[in-house]
């Protein structure tokens, strides 16, 4: 009878092997960890994501206000010190508190008027800075990046529609009850279509966005100011957008499938906050009895300059 000697080089071969990935997923695993430990709680791993083509942002001291949006972006840092050791948490925490500093600075920094900013408007009134303090802090972390030394960078992202538009808004602008529209009154071809919003193109004036912008004409007469605004839409979506291209606005859902296009004529000289539009298109607008209703929800767009 004879024998079978197996080669022991195969089993070795498999248990090698074997070990090989063991050590492999154990790396793996220790690498995720480290992963987890270094994003800090709560964090969001993503890109900055650059403005759509036509939006207008305003680029302040601590970050910058997309206009079109309604956003809000600031960044925030914390660096390990040399002299003291600081775990992942720790830099993670000095970084967001760092960053809703700077989103509350900001937050001050944009106008409500051209002569008033959130920051002079809030200063004697604790509610409302407590409400800009809570905006910081639920605010978005949208990316994180730590370097080799474990230093952090961090940006954070929220929106002024809502509850921040609620503490800032001119208390002026209250709700509007539901409104019926009437019977056109004229026989113009303009006036037998709806529209359903309301462009300024003030991209040939030299306007700067704010909060609450109002539309005159002539005469200085108010033709879109906080007795057409309903709070409820001025709340939830802004009491205008601002985009810096035309082919943009007409595009945009807020305005709707026909909405009235008319010039900017030139920025109030006594009130910076105010666009002047010229008697013809001030006839067209106040023909329109539809005016209440998309006037009513905010439905305008104002076109700056690119």
């Amino acid at each position: 009878m004879g024998w079978m000697i197996s080669s022991p080089l195969p089993i070795l071969l498999k248990k090698n092997i074997c070990m090989h990935k063991s050590k492999t997923i154990h790396t793996i695993l220790i690498f995720l960890t480290a992963l987890l430990c270094l994003t800090g709680p709560g964090a969001v791993m993503s890109q900055d994501i650059p403005a759509a083509p036509g939006a207008c942002l305003t680029t302040l001291d601590k970050g910058s206000v997309n206009w079109s949006t309604g956003m809000v972006t600031v960044k925030g840092e914390a660096a390990p010190l040399k002299d003291k050791k600081k775990n992942a948490d720790t830099i993670f925490g000095e970084a967001r508190a760092d960053a809703s500093r700077n989103i509350i600075e900001l937050l001050k920094q944009i106008r409500i008027s051209a002569d008033l900013p959130v920051g002079t408007y809030a200063a004697d009134k604790d509610i409302i800075m407590a409400g800009i303090e809570k905006t910081a802090m639920d605010a978005r972390i949208t990316r994180q990046l730590y370097s080799s030394d474990g230093a952090l960078k961090l940006t954070l992202e929220t929106s002024i529609y809502g509850g921040f538009l609620q503490l800032v808004i001119p208390e002026t602008i209250r709700q509007i009850p539901k409104i019926t529209p009437a019977e056109p009154q004229t026989d113009s071809l303009d006036a037998t279509i709806d529209h359903t919003g309301l462009i300024i193109d003030a991209s040939d004036i030299d306007f700067s966005p704010v909060i609450y912008p109002v539309i005159l004409d002539e005469q200085g007469r108010e033709l879109y100011s906080s007795a057409f605004i309903s709070r409820e839409y001025a709340v939830q979506n802004g009491i205008v957008t601002y985009v810096c291209s035309l082919k943009a606005a007409m595009k945009s859902k807020r305005i709707g499938i026909h909405p009235m296009v008319l010039k900017g004529l030139r920025v109030g000289e006594a009130t910076p906050s105010s666009i002047i539009i010229n008697m013809s298109d001030t006839n067209r607008l106040e023909e329109a009895v539809e005016r209440h209703h998309f006037l009513k929800e905010c439905r305008v767009i104002i076109v700056l300059a690119k």
